[in-house]
């Protein structure tokens, strides 16, 4: 737990100088794992954006992350490009009492060559903020597609 923690905050803590652009609108898709449901991402700046979901994991689950991208961290494909994200945010679950809790996740994405697609996995421990407290896990692979297109193209 201690070097999944660090290495959080190291990839946090990376600032690429030549940061890929961002796609130029929203990006939809779906995200299967737990929790399954909707994802919705939007990207601030080439290397900051927000994640929104609502989906199930035994009960409605609504999530918002705030993500730090480094679109360098790991080597490029010949086509296509590939990004190392950390995030970190919240999780409301909607059992017969609401459980609340904070969420830290690291992810990577595939980003299709031409294409304003997306294909990510991503994992991270959960941890409740509730009276019995206790620490779980969330993660998924996924797709969004991304309206606007993708800029430079």
């Amino acid at each position: 737990m201690k070097r999944l923690m660090t290495a959080c905050l190291a990839l946090a803590l990376v600032q690429t100088a030549a940061a890929a652009p961002p796609p130029k609108g929203p990006g939809v898709g779906v995200v299967l794992g737990d929790p399954t449901g909707g994802t919705f991402r939007l990207f601030l700046t080439g290397n900051r954006s927000l994640d929104l979901g609502v989906g199930y994991s035994g009960d409605a689950t609504l999530w918002a992350d705030h993500a730090w991208h480094s679109w360098d961290v790991f080597p490029q494909p010949r086509s296509g490009q590939v990004e190392g994200w950390v995030s970190a945010g919240v999780r409301l679950e909607t059992a017969d009492d609401a459980q609340f809790a904070v969420r830290t996740l690291l992810g990577a994405s595939y980003w299709l060559p031409g294409n304003p697609v997306e294909l990510f996995a991503t994992a991270g421990p959960v941890f409740k903020m509730t009276p019995e407290g206790g620490v779980g896990a969330d993660g998924g692979v996924g797709v969004r597609f991304y309206f606007g297109g993708l800029d430079g193209q």
